[in-house]
């Protein structure tokens, strides 16, 4: 049995919501740094949890708390650092002064700049880098839904190896794999690499399966990963895998024949007809999406070691145009593939 931990969750959305419900549904004292909304619901009728292979669990009110200030987090053993990859550094330095010494803190967030931002306002803290696979949505006032397939992973570093260990094996216990990899920040380019298909399933507006579906969207992707994959190699970067997706295959995989794609993508990732990228829920929600630290970070990265990146600016371009218009503008795949200059 492994030991109950007290573990806060900061900025619950829906990964972080449906991370801290696996968590205290095992056991662990859990607490959910969210908005008043997420509060009432939970309130109510606790969290519902469920995932893409029959997991369907309830969590009651009693069995998880969630706060709406940073000091309600305050004697975390552990913190899972969840929020919006803009939102970063305002949550660091709300929380600083309520973090313990020796506390655990792990960023699990899209792109590749958080850890350092957390490093650098949470000093007394072991702040270690982290990556969540799969796209989690928020399906109803508290029920948090797991579309896609993957394991978690934490940065395995000398120092703070048992750390590491000590929530890995947590979160594994809680029905959520998750491994250790030494080279975490190459996952993390090679996790943006894949997270690039983000944009193409919040500017389409049809679920991830059916978008995925159509070659001619799956084209869209695929041209803006071979850019970056450019890009992030003439920058003196690395990507890796962290599981059966491979980021420099995934502009080949994506670019074949919809019988052939769909032989090949069966052994490397599952999902289900709910799935949608987080950035199409943000778009819907009339939210600030993520298009900067993704799309965004292979122009900036392009800008920076002078390359040129022009369909990842095209898309970055129509991502801002939606954000300004709140909502998911529903384009067609050959829209797409015009609006980003691929015949």
């Amino acid at each position: 049995m492994i030991h109950p931990m007290r573990v806060g969750v900061a900025g619950a959305g829906s990964i972080g919501a449906y991370l801290g419900a696996r968590l205290a549904a095992d056991g662990h004292e859990v607490v959910l740094l969210g908005r008043q909304r997420l509060a009432d619901a939970v309130a109510d009728q606790g969290v519902r949890v469920s995932d893409l292979n029959g997991h369907d669990s309830q969590v009651p009110p009693d069995g998880i708390r969630v706060v709406t200030e940073p000091g309600g987090l305050e004697g975390c053993d552990v913190i899972l650092v969840t929020t919006k990859s803009h939102d970063t550094r305002a949550m660091a330095e709300s929380l600083a002064p309520f973090v313990t010494e020796g506390a655990t803190v792990i960023s699990f967030q899209n792109g590749v700049r958080n850890p350092a931002i957390l490093r650098e306002c949470l000093a007394q803290a072991n702040v270690l880098a982290g990556m969540v696979p799969y796209n989690v949505v928020w399906a109803g006032p508290a029920h948090f839904h797991q579309g896609t397939s993957g394991s978690l992973v934490i940065e395995r570093r000398d120092d703070a190896e048992h750390l590491a260990k000590a929530v890995a094996e947590a979160l594994t216990g809680a029905g959520l794999a998750a491994v250790l990899n030494p080279r975490i920040e190459a996952v993390q380019w090679g996790k943006l690499v894949v997270n690039l298909n983000n944009a193409t399933n919040a500017l389409s507006g049809v679920p991830l399966q059916a978008q995925l579906a159509d070659r001619d969207y799956r084209r869209v992707t695929a041209a803006a990963q071979r850019e970056a994959l450019a890009v992030i190699r003439a920058g003196g970067k690395s990507v890796r895998a962290a599981g059966p997706l491979l980021p420099t295959l995934m502009p080949l995989v994506l670019s074949a024949p919809d019988w052939l794609f769909r032989i090949v993508a069966r052994g490397m990732v599952r999902i289900d007809p709910q799935a949608r990228s987080s950035m199409w829920e943000d778009l819907t929600r009339g939210r600030r999406t993520e298009i900067d630290y993704l799309n965004g970070e292979i122009v900036r990265l392009a800008d920076e070691t002078g390359q040129a990146a022009p369909v990842n600016a095209a898309i970055c371009r129509l991502v801002r145009d939606a954000e300004a218009a709140q909502a998911s503008p529903q384009l067609s795949a050959a829209a797409l593939l015009t609006a980003i200059g691929v015949a």
